[in-house]
C-alpha cells in the first residue's frame, strides 16, 4: 500500500516538474500496458472449470447505483446539499443499491452474496476497510492540494513531503501480523485505527501559516495506524471465509479499499469545496470574476496574481484551510466509527492470538504481502 501511493505520486512529480500534466496520463497507460503484458505471460490460469456465469444484471445495478451516489455527493457544493437534485440524486442511488441486495439475495449465482456479511469477521473487516480508505484517499486529495497550493510546494516537493508517512507505514505493517499472533486481531487493530484518528486531528490544525513539522507531526501516527490496521483488515475478510471462496474475500477486499476511496474523494472533497465556497470573502468583485474564484483554490490563485489582488490571495489560502479542516475532521469521525464497530463486533476475544474463531498466524502472511505490496 504504501509503494502503491509514494510510487505514483514521486514519479508523478518528477514528470510534471519536467512536462505538462498530460504526461502523468501517459505514464499511467505504460504502467497499465506493463501490468496486462506480466499478467497475461507470467500469471496462471486460476479458474475453475465448471464456473458459473457472471451476473451481469448485479453488475450493471450495483455500477448504476454507486455512480449516481458518487456523482450526487461531488455535485452537492454546487447545487446545495439540501436542494432537490442532490437529495433525489442520492435517494435514487441508494434505491437502486437495495434493489441490488434483493436482486443478489434471491440469484442462485449472486456476484456478492449479502450473507456473508452476518460473518462478524468478515463484517468488521469490510467495514474498517472500507472506512479507513475512505478516511485515507480523502486525506490524499486534500493535502495534495494544500502543499501545493497554499504552501506552494512544486509537485515533486509535494510528494517528497508526504515521505514520512510511508516511513512510519512500512515498520508497522511488518509488525502487526506479529502482535496479532500474540494479541488478537482486535488491539492492533484498533489501535491502528486510533492512531489514524489522531494523525488526522493532528493535521486538522493547520492553516495557511503552519510549519511542515506539524505536517510531519501528523503524517506519523497516520502512517503507522494504516499499516496497524490494513493487516488485520485484510486478514478478516481472508480469514472468515473458505476456501472455495477465497477469490470473493480478495475481491471483498479490493472493492472495500475502491469504494472507501471513491467516497472518500467524494464527500470530504465536497464538504472542502462547500466550506471553501461559503467561507471565501470575495469583496467588491464582480459577479463572474467571484464566481470563478470560489469555483477552487487554484481560480483564485490565478485571478489574485492575473490581477494584482494578494489580498484575494491569502483570503482563498485561509478559506482552503478552513475547509481542509473540515474535510479531516470529517474523515477522522469515520476512523472513529471503524474502530467502534470493530471493536462492537469482535467484543469477545479468544485467546491470544485468536479473535471469534481466528487460528493463531492464519491470513497474516497473506495480508502483510498484500497490505505492503
Amino acid at each position: 500500500m504504501a509503494a502503491a501511493f509514494v510510487m505514483p505520486a514521486t514519479l508523478s512529480g518528477v514528470l510534471l516538474e519536467a512536462w505538462s500534466w498530460r504526461s502523468v496520463f501517459w505514464l499511467n497507460t505504460v504502467m497499465a500496458a506493463v501490468a496486462f503484458i506480466g499478467t497475461y505471460l507470467f500469471v496462471p490460469e486460476s479458474a475453475q472449470p465448471g464456473r458459473q456465469r457472471i451476473d451481469v444484471t448485479g453488475a450493471a445495478l450495483t455500477v448504476a447505483g454507486l455512480g449516481v451516489l458518487v456523482y450526487s455527493v461531488i455535485e452537492a457544493p454546487e447545487h446545495g446539499w439540501g436542494s432537490t437534485r442532490t437529495l433525489a440524486g442520492m435517494a435514487i442511488g441508494l434505491a437502486v443499491l437495495v434493489a441490488f441486495v434483493a436482486w443478489e439475495l434471491k440469484h442462485p449465482h449472486p456476484l456478492l452474496d449479502p450473507r456473508l456479511f452476518r460473518n462478524k469477521l468478515f463484517a468488521a473487516g469490510s467495514i474498517s476497510t472500507t472506512l479507513q480508505f475512505f478516511a485515507f484517499f480523502g486525506f490524499i486529495f486534500v493535502t495534495m492540494q494544500y502543499l501545493q497550493l497554499v504552501r506552494g510546494d512544486s509537485a515533486l516537493m509535494a510528494a517528497v513531503s508526504v515521505l514520512p508517512m510511508s516511513a512510519a507505514m512500512i515498520p508497522s505493517a511488518r509488525l502487526s501480523p506479529l502482535l496479532v499472533a500474540r494479541r488478537g486481531m482486535r488491539a492492533p487493530w484498533t489501535v491502528g485505527l486510533v492512531l489514524v484518528t489522531t494523525g488526522l486531528v493532528v493535521l486538522a490544525q493547520l492553516d495557511a501559516g503552519s510549519s511542515y513539522w506539524l505536517v510531519v507531526g501528523g503524517l506519523l501516527p497516520l502512517g503507522a495506524g494504516m499499516g496497524l490496521a490494513t493487516t488485520p483488515a485484510t486478514a478478516a475478510i481472508t480469514d472468515a471465509l473458505p476456501p472455495r471462496l477465497q477469490n470473493v474475500g480478495s475481491a471483498v477486499n479490493d472493492l472495500s479499499r475502491e469504494l472507501g476511496g471513491a467516497l472518500g474523494i467524494a464527500v470530504l472533497g465536497s464538504l472542502l469545496s462547500a466550506q471553501y465556497r461559503d467561507t471565501l470573502d470575495t469583496g467588491k468583485l464582480p459577479a463572474p470574476v467571484a464566481d470563478a474564484a470560489r469555483s477552487s483554490l487554484a481560480a483564485a490563485n490565478h485571478i489574485g496574481h492575473t490581477t494584482g489582488n494578494p489580498a484575494l490571495i491569502d483570503d482563498a489560502r485561509d478559506a482552503f484551510a478552513s475547509g481542509m479542516q473540515l474535510s479531516l475532521i470529517g474523515g477522522a469521525a469515520t476512523t472513529v466509527l471503524a474502530a467502534v464497530v470493530v471493536t462492537l463486533l469482535l467484543r469477545r476475544p479468544g485467546k491470544p492470538g485468536t479473535d471469534q474463531g481466528e487460528t493463531p498466524n492464519s491470513g497474516t502472511r497473506r495480508a502483510t504481502a498484500k497490505s505492503t505490496a
